[in-house]
């Protein structure tokens, strides 16, 4: 009997330690809880729409200074520059703007103001090479997709460059253009001979190179997303892999803009 006894009360000691072990095993770290693992968590939590838990989020987050400290946590604070100076006032002001209790600002996850550059290895001649593909967000029947808009990379950046504009002399008509193979095999380029209103299309150059098997194209290495539904701002995000509870989906730069092309502010600040 006594045996018995000692025989249920060891297993039921037993048991309650697995469970408690088996219970920490299964809690989520905080770490794992507060990553952005995902851009919808970003647009969810920085709206104050959803907690770090999926939960939804109650109404007093959306008061002004508990929503500012909500999404001061979604800026990538391992980068001191954020703790103090003039980028810290930007971030300040930033934030005074989308927390405005009269009129806060959120991000419309569902429009056509979200872009991404993807950071691609590609080849030129067997050379390795890092090119930037701008996409933007298209939404067509509720149906959501990314279209290919720019392009650039140090190979096609060259062409964009300004050159010594040249221009055929008056009478190579009557010699079947002559000094003009003579130009151009002695290395002279061929757009220098372009009027002044020319422009150069970096977007049509690369498509040709990629589809006529002048560039191999490898696979993408990074991805950097641009916000810019709110008037006057871009925010550029980025994922940050590492332990910290501060990684996943960040914002990682805060850019002030006026009338400047947004191509040019994003390729720039890539």
């Amino acid at each position: 009997m006594l045996r018995a006894f000692i025989f249920l009360a060891w297993v039921s000691l037993t048991s309650n330690l697995w469970g408690q072990s088996s219970a920490k095993r299964m809690k989520t770290p905080e770490n794992q809880l507060l990553k952005v693992k995902q851009l919808d968590e970003f647009y969810d939590r920085f709206n104050a729409n959803r907690l770090p838990n999926g939960q939804k989020a109650p109404d007093s987050l959306k008061l002004s200074a508990v929503r500012a400290t909500y999404i001061e946590k979604l800026v990538n604070s391992e980068d001191n520059r954020w703790h103090k100076g003039p980028d810290r006032d930007r971030l300040k002001r930033f934030l005074q703007l989308v927390c405005d209790a009269d009129n806060p600002l959120f991000i419309n996850k569902f429009d056509d103001q979200i872009y991404s550059i993807a950071s691609c290895g590609v080849e030129y001649f067997s050379t390795t090479n890092l090119a930037d593909l701008l996409f933007r967000r298209k939404i067509t029947n509720d149906v959501h997709q990314w279209i290919l808009l720019g392009a650039s990379d140090s190979f096609i950046e060259q062409f964009e460059q300004k050159i010594e504009q040249r221009g055929v002399v008056p009478n190579s008509h009557e010699t079947n253009f002559l000094s003009l193979s003579n130009a151009l095999r002695s290395g002279t380029p061929l757009r220098s001979y372009t009027d002044s209103t020319f422009r150069f299309d970096a977007l049509s150059a690369f498509i040709f190179a990629v589809d006529s098997k002048l560039v191999k194209f490898n696979e993408c290495e990074r991805v950097t997303v641009f916000l810019t539904g709110i008037k006057g701002w871009v925010i550029k995000i980025e994922s940050f892999t590492r332990e910290s509870s501060n990684s996943g989906w960040l914002i990682s730069d805060l850019i002030e803009i006026k009338e400047e092309p947004l191509s040019k502010i994003m390729f720039q600040n890539r």
